[in-house]
């Protein structure tokens, strides 16, 4: 494979060691759509209570509290509930964490509890949590790591031991201190479970980077961090998930920080209580500056899928003629041949493009590659 590389940072953009929960929203909102509504009653709901489903996902509520009605944000429709602090569940999980009582019927729990493929860890050799967190600035996992460790451990040895793999490895890199030192912690206990320390490069995190780059067969499982915890809190724990992590970051705010959030917070609640701007004049990201999808932060709530919000500086330059450098050729992971799709206008097959925009990053006429590479693959 192509040789990755060392994402040059900001060093005026600085995450905060400290995480911040929020987890108490005068609303959440969840997506809901036009043939649901019709279904949809005014009435009182617990935490963890499930609501309806969306294309095979069920919806649950992150609160207790009372449904008040829709909103209407752009495109999108939300169903509104107003919390009541109550904190009242439906659920009856585990309470006392013992060795015996977790391995207890684990496979079924994972079937009766878990919407994830028990296939994935049949006739496996090893098991791999990749913790890497790949995107500049974004400090989620590193959190995770830090407050969920003995979680984790205990789920990665409960599915080696449940489903027969003989090795676990936990891949996380070398500047991520804090999940190093975390890990190296508690691992003690767990004889067979080792860390792996991968150099800072771009794009190692990606699944098919990382089984190329470390040369994986398909013996290896690899899970993210976020599923393992998912099923942590599914199986061991039989609760729906009902926080997640969010960075909000970027060179025009003076506090970058990691928020532990209900899912269903509107992105507004957090920017208007916690964020100073140094920069009137700013560009908003969703989930990494790499890819830079623009967004308008009115229309954002807190969902699984929304990782990070970046408050960027305006670019100065301005697009130019590609000059056929061939610079995204060369740093391009997959071999997708950017500057094809730029000559094409993007009618250049490129399945294999993973999106980590290192062919705009390097691009020397600031042409947004991504976006011609997109068009063909989003067809």
């Amino acid at each position: 494979m192509k040789k990755l590389l060392t994402i040059a940072k900001d060093a005026s953009i600085k995450v905060s060691s400290q995480i911040t929960n929020y987890l108490e929203p005068t609303y959440i909102y969840l997506p809901i759509t036009e043939e649901i509504l019709q279904d949809v009653e005014i009435k009182k709901v617990k935490k963890g209570e499930k609501l309806y489903e969306i294309n095979g996902k069920n919806i649950y509520s992150s609160v207790s509290g009372r449904i008040v009605g829709i909103l209407k944000n752009g495109k999108n429709q939300y169903l509104e509930i107003k919390n009541d602090y109550k904190e009242e569940d439906l659920y009856k999980g585990m309470h006392e964490f013992t060795t015996v009582n977790i391995k207890t019927n684990f496979a079924q729990k994972i079937k009766e509890n878990s919407s994830f493929d028990t296939q994935e860890f049949q006739n496996k050799k090893r098991l791999v949590l990749n913790g890497i967190e790949d995107e500049p600035y974004i400090a989620n996992r590193p959190f995770m790591h830090k407050h969920e460790t003995t979680a984790i451990l205990q789920m990665l040895d409960c599915l080696a031991e449940t489903y027969h793999i003989p090795e676990i490895r936990i891949y996380l890199k070398e500047n991520d201190r804090e999940s190093i030192e975390a890990f190296e912690e508690c691992i003690g206990t767990y004889p067979n479970i080792t860390i792996s320390i991968l150099p800072d490069y771009y794009p190692i995190g990606n699944e098919k980077i990382l089984r190329e780059y470390l040369k994986l067969t398909n013996d290896t499982v690899i899970l993210k961090t976020e599923t393992v915890v998912d099923l942590y809190l599914n199986t061991i724990r039989e609760r729906q998930k009902d926080v997640t992590y969010v960075t909000i970051t970027g060179n025009a705010i003076k506090n970058p920080q990691v928020f532990r959030v209900k899912i269903g917070t509107r992105a507004n609640e957090l920017i208007q209580n916690y964020i100073e701007f140094k920069e009137k004049d700013y560009k908003i990201f969703l989930n990494g500056i790499m890819n830079r999808q623009e967004i308008q932060i009115e229309n954002i709530v807190i969902t699984e899928e929304v990782r990070a919000i970046y408050f960027m500086k305006p670019l100065t330059y301005h697009p130019k003629k590609c000059i056929h450098c061939g610079k995204c050729d060369e740093v391009c992971p997959r071999k997708c041949h950017p500057y094809l799709a730029v000559q094409t206008k993007g009618a250049y097959p490129n399945n294999d493009c993973i999106h980590c925009g290192l062919c705009t990053f390097i691009c020397p006429s600031f042409i947004d590659l991504n976006e011609f590479l997109k068009k063909r693959s989003e067809e």
